[in-house]
Order: structure tokens, then C-alpha cells, then sequence
């Protein structure tokens, strides 16, 4: 380690000053980081889940699971929960170093395919089952002419035009990366 800081003369001894900007970075991603994980559970997904995906994603580069527990001061278990869940979702990928045992992880880079695999995550896990609840709902319902059937039918089938809609959108933006990034295009990123 150095002590002499070449901003005073030889004879006074220090320990160095950090590097200001470096200790900026690092402050700023840690501000990420816990607003990616506070804005994620306000959507109902884990903050934890979040906050390891926030730290691989903002920082561009692998960690071990050793150093995202270090990193987020999480449990081993808790680490390899979300990380899994992060696979799933496709927005983090696994990978080895060459000749090493230990698995690191890093995130998607581009945030609109993140973004993108987001929400074709979330269609499938949470709009999807509830679209064919109300499909099931709609075919096991009575026919009884009564004013409570009626009013059920109508909101179940207003319900299902809704999500009709979102689906036709989901198939013309998010169905593919093709038809995602063709829309984007549409308003004005260029590749």
C-alpha cells in the first residue's frame, strides 16, 4: 500500500485519499440498486430477486454467488432462490470461467430486451392464468336469465374483451425480439 499522497510533500506521511469519482460509482449504483428493489416489490416482485439483478445489470460485469452474498449481505439460500428465479425469468444468464469450478452470473446488457423478457415473463405467469380463469368461469356459469347472472356474464365478458385487446398488443409488440424491436423502430430507435 502507498502512503505517501503525492499531493504533499515527501516528508508527510498519510494514508491516501479514495478516489473520489470511484467512490461516487460505487455510491450511485448502491442508490440503484436499492430503488430497482424498492420500485420491484412495489410491483410484486421479490426485492431481493431485484436488488441481484440490479447489481449485476448496472455494474456490466460476473459475480460469483460468493460475491453477490457479500455484495447484498444476503443468505446463501436467499442468493440461490433469486438467482434461479432470475434464470427463469431470462434476464440473467450463468456461465464458468474458464478453469475455474465456481459459477458466475451476469445480467441482460440491453435494457429493452430486458424489459422485453419482463414482460413476456409477466404475461405468462400472471395474465395468462387469469385469462383462462375467466375463459372457465364464462363456460361454467349458468344460464339462468337471472339479473345476478346477467350482470356476472357481462362483467366476465367485458373482462375478457380487456384481455383480448392486451393479447392482439402482446402479439403485435412483445410476441418476438422481431416484432418488439420493429416497434421500437416505429418510434424513432435506431439500432
Amino acid at each position: 500500500m502507498r502512503y505517501l499522497n503525492s499531493r504533499y510533500p515527501r516528508d508527510k506521511m498519510s494514508i491516501p485519499e479514495p478516489n473520489s469519482d470511484q467512490a461516487k460509482i460505487k455510491e450511485v449504483q448502491k442508490q440503484f440498486i436499492a430503488e430497482w428493489g424498492r420500485m420491484s416489490s412495489a410491483w410484486g416482485i421479490n426485492r431481493t430477486m431485484a436488488q441481484i439483478h440490479a447489481l449485476l445489470f448496472i455494474t456490466g460485469r460476473t459475480y460469483s454467488m460468493d460475491e453477490i452474498i457479500e455484495q447484498l449481505q444476503i443468505s446463501r439460500g436467499n442468493a440461490s432462490m433469486n438467482l434461479h428465479d432470475l434464470m427463469d425469468w431470462g434476464i440473467v444468464r450463468r456461465t464458468r470461467k474458464p478453469g475455474e469450478r465456481k459459477d458466475h452470473y451476469y445480467s441482460e446488457t440491453d435494457p429493452w430486451q430486458m424489459f422485453a423478457r419482463v414482460v413476456r415473463e409477466r404475461k405468462r405467469r400472471e395474465v395468462d392464468p387469469t385469462e383462462k380463469a375467466i375463459e372457465e368461469c364464462l363456460l361454467t356459469l349458468p344460464n339462468t336469465h337471472s339479473e345476478e347472472e346477467k350482470i356476472l356474464r357481462e362483467r366476465l365478458e367485458g373482462l375478457r374483451e380487456v384481455f383480448g385487446i392486451v393479447d392482439v398488443i402482446y402479439d403485435q409488440v412483445f410476441k418476438t425480439d422481431e416484432t418488439f424491436y420493429q416497434t421500437l423502430k416505429l418510434f424513432g430507435r435506431k439500432d
